[in-house]
């Protein structure tokens, strides 16, 4: 019996020292009336976020951005335009002092970059004339008639009239740079290039008022001038050719020289059988 005490009291012993952590816990739980709700979860306040825009803020962002672009395009654009057009200018400059060679080969630069356009063509037309290449400038010039109005028509039938005077064919040359007047009737060169042919084929009158009309236009060009001294040798006005030399204080050289290529005139003419 005594061994069995000791048994019973060492197990209830051991049985309170197990209960004990259970029973803290108990008594460290808070205790919930019964049928109360459930308490919710305590939240932490969120800090706000700086960096989110409402759907109009996107809007205008966008916009604006847009509106930058097109900006940015447009100066690209403008300065673009710029730099062909000087390009453009430097060659009709090296055209006008004869250096048509090295115009052609800024052409060849200016297509290679910009591709050609009805400027360049014009210019290379332009250049292949004064470099003697005729058959090739006619071509580009006569690419430029097709589709064309007739004002951008001017300086192209004036190109083609040249061509027509470097080969000799003045009939042809007559009926081109008349297209050109047409089209252009204040093309000062027009005026003086027809008057000329007009003289060389031996028509008085046409030569005479169409060399006025140069002459009047560009206030006293010197070759117009010229041109209106050799119409006066060759149709017998030697007063008129006379003073013209004086106003342009002609040397006896340049005098006899403008006397000689009158008489190679009139004995064309005379060969031609057309009357004076």
């Amino acid at each position: 019996m005594l061994s069995s005490r000791l048994i019973l009291g060492h197990l209830n012993r051991q049985l309170a020292i197990l209960a004990l952590p259970f029973i803290l816990a108990a008594c460290a739980t808070p205790q919930q009336a019964p049928n109360a709700p459930a308490s919710e979860p305590a939240t932490t306040p969120s800090a706000p976020n700086i960096g989110a825009t409402s759907p109009t803020q996107d809007a205008l962002i966008e916009a604006e951005r847009k509106e930058l672009d097109r900006e940015d395009e447009q100066t690209r654009k403008a300065r673009a335009e710029r730099e062909k057009n000087l390009h453009l200018k430097l060659v009709q400059t090296m055209i006008e002092q004869d250096n048509a060679y090295a115009a052609l080969a800024h052409l060849d630069a200016y297509d290679q970059k910009w591709g050609s356009d009805r400027q360049s063509k014009q210019l290379r037309a332009d250049s292949l004339r004064k470099t003697s290449q005729l058959d090739q400038a006619e071509l580009v010039y006569k690419s430029l008639l097709s589709g064309q109005g007739q004002q951008k028509s001017g300086p192209v039938w004036y190109g083609l009239g040249k061509v027509a005077i470097e080969r000799g064919d003045l009939k042809t040359a007559a009926i081109r740079l008349e297209k050109s007047i047409q089209a252009d009737p204040l093309n000062i060169n027009a005026y003086s290039d027809l008057g000329l042919v007009y003289l060389l084929e031996g028509q008085k009158e046409p030569a005479y008022n169409t060399l006025m009309k140069a002459n009047q236009l560009a206030s006293g060009d010197a070759k117009i001038m010229a041109n209106l001294a050799l119409w006066g040798l060759v149709f017998d006005d030697f007063n008129m050719a006379m003073d013209i030399a004086d106003r342009l204080q002609w040397s006896d050289n340049t005098r006899n020289q403008v006397m000689s290529q009158a008489n190679s005139i009139k004995r064309r003419l005379d060969a031609k059988g057309n009357p004076q």
